[in-house]
């Protein structure tokens, strides 16, 4: 689904009030925040798969989008396109202005009843949480993906720093130091703190995450995750989450650092040749 298809797939119905039919005779309950929502369910793939109209029970708007035969699921700024008989999600956000594209192991399933979507995966690109491995003991809950927003919320009144920006130090933090120690996770998103109050670097958050500097012809991306993507591809988990939000209110483990590395990840001179600081993790620190 490219960029230019996001009018038609904002301006697509509800399936609600286009009158879709609902599921034939439920067949298991599945709880979201706490309240039983009966619904058909078959395991394609090793995933659950349930009817898109599903989510509507957790306030996402589901649609149909005729030309490209996909569901649409819209929660705030996103909208998740599942083409039907595809192993492939589109997803645009207003924070990244473009569509991407992430496959699957298993496809959009139309049946009699409805058009199946895989459970774990919708529910969690959409910041729920989903408990429970099979489809006796599944459960959602929208609690968590409430208490974040609150949180990054409160992080902006505190802070004074944009909700966009905040959202990509986020995203940041956990593409750099996701499986990093928890004092890691906050070094690494203090030492990017740090450079916005350093003379040597850009004067925002998103200047200085996105920072490509060219030497001889050459760019040079300042964080790998912006390089390689991952910085779109990530969900910050809880503790990196709290992680950012200490960094925020002055923790700094990184002793004032600028720069961080993996020395087995690389041999960047520039990087080795400051003064090091501290390391933590698998995370060298340096000013």
């Amino acid at each position: 689904m490219k960029k230019t298809a996001m009018t038609i797939v904002l301006t697509t119905f509800l399936l609600g009030a286009a009158g879709a039919q609902p599921s034939e005779a439920a067949s298991i309950p599945v709880p979201v925040n706490g309240k039983a929502v009966y619904t058909n369910s078959f395991i394609q793939n090793d995933y659950m798969m349930v009817p898109a109209e599903f989510f509507m029970n957790a306030g996402v708007q589901v649609g149909w989008n005729e030309n490209y035969h996909s569901v649409t699921l819209k929660k705030g700024d996103m909208i998740i396109g599942l083409p039907s008989g595809k192993n492939y999600a589109d997803i645009y956000t207003n924070q990244s202005g473009t569509w991407k594209r992430e496959y699957l192991k298993t496809t959009t399933t139309d049946r009699k009843e409805g058009t199946y979507i895989p459970l774990r995966y919708a529910a969690e690109k959409l910041g729920f949480t989903l408990s429970g491995n099979s489809p006796a003991t599944v459960s959602l809950s929208t609690q968590q993906a409430a208490s974040k927003l609150s949180a990054q919320s409160k992080d902006t009144e505190n802070s004074g720093y944009k909700q966009e920006e905040l959202y990509w130090l986020y995203q940041l933090t956990e593409a750099e130091a996701g499986g990093e120690p928890y004092e890691g996770k906050i070094a690494v998103a203090a030492s990017v703190l740090n450079r916005v109050h350093s003379p040597e670097w850009p004067n925002t958050l998103k200047a200085v995450i996105f920072q490509v500097d060219t030497f001889n012809g050459k760019s040079y991306h300042q964080y790998s995750p912006v390089l390689d993507k991952r910085i779109y591809n990530v969900q910050p988990s809880k503790e990196t989450i709290a992680a950012v939000q200490e960094a925020l209110h002055g923790k700094d483990p990184s002793q004032s650092a600028l720069v961080f590395y993996n020395p087995d990840k690389t041999d960047n001179q520039w990087v080795r040749s400051r003064p090091v600081t501290v390391k933590i993790g698998s995370h060298v620190f340096s000013k």
